[in-house]
């Protein structure tokens, strides 16, 4: 059995009209990409804002949870610590005790004075609680003990406010209630409700 190659033909155009692109049509090309790449920038720029706080609020969230489950583990009060050394320098969290775990929040997103978060009035009746002490980012803590509720007296609804401190387009509050249970809430501002559980 015998195969038969076709044969093609190739055309070469030699019209220089029908070469590639002009001048003209590549500047016009550019010209709506870029206007498509401004106008998609905003949005973007806000979406990663909003990752970056729901990732240090989860942060926040997880070294508390971490504090109060070794609480249980090793049997004895354990603290939840912070410290700031300034107003934009980045926080850092950590688990009191000999295998200390930490985290560091950058100034993209990092704890903030609860004066500077909006409506935290709002926050407190969106929880169901009568008012909320507000973890101070200079330096505080909290202390859970063996069987992982809160260590204090009367009991307390800690928060931690998160914030970016360039930006005031955001926030985001890690509740921890006096049995050590631990929520996330976020601040969506604008008419109707302020704050809303993420978790």
């Amino acid at each position: 059995m015998r195969l038969r190659a076709a044969s093609r033909k190739i055309s070469v155009s030699t019209d220089p009209k029908k070469q590639g692109v002009s001048l003209l049509e590549l500047v016009v090309s550019l010209a709506i990409v870029l206007l498509i790449s401004g106008m998609a920038m905003p949005t973007i720029t806000r979406t990663l804002r909003s990752y970056q706080l729901n990732d240090a609020a989860n942060q926040v969230a997880g070294i508390v949870k971490f504090t109060r489950f070794e609480a249980i583990r090793r049997n004895m009060p354990i603290q939840c610590m912070n410290s700031q050394a300034g107003a934009s320098a980045p926080t850092s969290i950590w688990v009191e005790g000999p295998a200390e775990k930490q985290i560091l929040l950058g100034p993209s997103a990092t704890l903030v004075a609860s004066g500077v978060v909006p409506s935290t009035g709002a926050l407190s009746t969106a929880v169901g609680v009568p008012n909320l002490r507000a973890i101070s980012p200079g330096s505080d803590a909290v202390k859970f003990d063996q069987r992982g509720a809160v260590v204090s007296a009367p009991p307390v609804v800690y928060v931690f406010y998160v914030g970016n401190t360039a930006d005031s387009g955001g926030f985001r509050a890690v509740i921890v209630l006096p049995s050590g249970s631990v929520q996330v809430w976020t601040y969506a501002g604008g008419a109707g409700t302020v704050w809303q559980r993420i978790s």
